[in-house]
């Protein structure tokens, strides 16, 4: 087995991955230590004994672990599904392009569909992103991408172009009646991909649950202390931000993943996912 360097280690993982989460909470941290540490000062100066029963932080502690349980589970199942579908693009660009190179003669037209297949999943990860990068797909050639750029939505451009080149080859007589409606098929289970993916895209967990969720959180956070800081007295401090830095790490990985088709660090490879299925095409082209 080849041994790992540190990079690769999961120690380094684990704490690089954990250093990007602080980063990104690292403010709330610094406001949530504030009204704690000052519990803390006052209860430990001997201003003011604070006493209380741990029983209203407890009961609020395991409604937040049911809240936190269907956050993730709700987001999960999101990141699942899209998993899924991108598992269907994958094996649909594949068929597509084998029945393609199978079942057409050599011609312009050939080139271009899997070509335009190739491009498919470029196209559509950025079409749920910020907007096509047409760099990524020059290999379709000037005159292809310069009709892609008169579409709006350019999946659909994508497929247009295929289907009418597929007609072109029909109409030349070069495939039969069966073959031209089996491979439409294969577009219309692409159509039916993309239709997924923009449905989980743009339909996002509404935005009163996340506040009422970090509303809460923030506030159990203040009432905690209350509970502990007679036991723990100045450990207090770390108890709380670290019990508070977990809940809200639960809750930022869960926005992140109800939408995978980004580029955060817990959003689906679809980049590489596309890289793949464009090096899978050319392998079938070249073979």
């Amino acid at each position: 087995m080849p041994k790992k360097n540190f990079s690769q280690s999961n120690f380094f993982l684990i704490f690089s991955y954990k250093g990007y989460l602080i980063r990104r909470l690292a403010v709330d941290l610094i406001w949530i230590a504030i009204p704690t540490t000052i519990l803390c000062t006052i209860h430990e100066l001997g201003h003011v004994n604070i006493e209380s029963n741990f029983t209203l932080p407890g009961l609020m502690g395991a409604i937040l672990g049911i809240l936190l349980v269907f956050r993730n589970n709700t987001a999960y199942d999101r990141w699942w599904e899209a998993r899924k579908v991108l598992g269907g693009l994958v094996n649909t660009s594949r068929n597509y392009a084998l029945q393609i190179n199978q079942l057409l003669p050599d011609s312009k037209e050939k080139t271009e569909i899997l070509n335009l297949i190739a491009a498919f999943p470029y196209v559509l990860k950025e079409h749920l992103r910020s907007g096509v990068i047409y760099i990524e797909i020059e290999f379709v050639g000037e005159e292809i991408s310069n009709e892609l750029k008169k579409w709006e939505h350019v999946p659909n451009g994508i497929n247009q172009l295929i289907i009418k080149r597929l007609k072109t080859v029909y109409e030349r007589g070069e495939i039969t009646d069966f073959q031209y409606l089996k491979l439409i098929e294969n577009s219309d289970e692409l159509i039916d991909i993309m239709g997924k993916c923009e449905r989980i895209h743009k339909t996002p967990m509404p935005q009163s649950h996340n506040y009422l969720l970090k509303a809460y959180i923030y506030i159990y956070a203040i009432i905690m202390p209350l509970g502990l800081i007679e036991n723990l007295e100045w450990w207090t401090i770390p108890a709380v931000i670290i019990i508070y830095y977990v809940a809200m790490s639960i809750v930022t990985i869960s926005e992140e993943i109800e939408d995978p088709f980004g580029k955060d660090p817990n959003d689906l490879p679809v980049d590489n996912i596309a890289n793949n299925i464009y090096k899978n095409i050319q392998e079938i082209i070249n073979k």
